[in-house]
């Protein structure tokens, strides 16, 4: 295994799969619930298919908490990986996905094995982020789904102020897709004959709490007494929270630093 691949694996074995568990994840606010499924509830919706009894491949699983949501879909989900921990984890956490150690660079799979692939936050940590790209429309048959960090001007203008980081804490350099560079993979590939790009201001992975420590430590506390809990939990105040972020996205997600692409292919 090559040494940047390596640190990866070391690192996600040490901070995210401790003792071969899967990540717990705050959902208990519904809030909070729906950012952290955000991403895949969109690209679900995105990718206008049923997926009961589709085959699906996800790469760079890890513990399998994106399988596990597709899963429950109605998927037949494969989860591939460099870590073995993070792969057990993954069994423990849903018995039902099947599991394998791979190279997302260098899948074994044959062409077009499985109707979907996807892949979430996995590509930024490959040292030849395009070439685990080109494995994802390789193996898929009727399409595939990339959630990955967007290369926007305020996206680098926050990158040379340090608010967002090129280089993650394993070491490895953090890819972002600009939709120019997505719409010439896809004229390239010839295979691709429609596409959707969406992306809207987000955190990276599925944990709201971890990720903004000081809205876990002063925000969360609060919408989670009884009686803030009632009132934003209502139909109504849900809905407001939901058109307001939608409307947020519609005027400035266009620049913002998360990126859902669903590709279909030809039949």
């Amino acid at each position: 295994m090559e040494d940047q691949k390596r640190r990866q694996v070391e690192y996600h074995e040490r901070e995210h799969y401790r003792a071969v568990q899967p990540r717990i994840i705050d959902n208990s606010h519904p809030y909070v619930e729906w950012l952290n499924n955000y991403r895949l509830a969109k690209a679900v919706q995105m990718m206008r298919v049923s997926l009961s009894g589709k085959t699906l491949l996800s790469i760079c699983g890890g513990d399998g908490q994106e399988a596990d949501f597709f899963q429950r879909q109605g998927a037949q989900v494969t989860v591939i990986d460099l870590s073995t921990v993070g792969l057990e984890a993954a069994r423990l956490r849903n018995p039902a996905l099947r599991c394998a150690c791979m190279d997302a660079e260098s899948l074994t799979f044959p062409d077009r094995c499985f109707d979907w692939v996807i892949v979430r936050d996995g590509l930024h940590h490959l040292a030849r982020p395009l070439k685990g790209f080109y494995e994802l429309e390789r193996v898929s048959r009727e399409g595939f789904v990339v959630l990955e960090g967007q290369d926007s001007v305020p996206v680098r203008l926050l990158s040379l102020l340090r608010l967002a980081e090129n280089w993650d804490p394993a070491g490895g350099y953090v890819y972002r897709f600009s939709r120019r560079e997505i719409r010439k993979i896809f004229s390239s590939l010839q295979t691709v004959v429609e596409w959707e790009i969406h992306t809207a201001w987000l955190p990276f992975g599925s944990d709201v709490l971890r990720l903004f420590p000081a809205f876990g430590r002063f925000a969360y506390p609060v919408i989670n007494q009884r009686h803030v809990y009632r009132l934003l939990a209502t139909r109504p105040a849900r809905r407001a929270f939901k058109t307001l972020f939608q409307v947020a996205s519609s005027t400035a997600g266009r620049w913002g630093n998360s990126l859902i692409v669903v590709a279909r292919k030809k039949r």
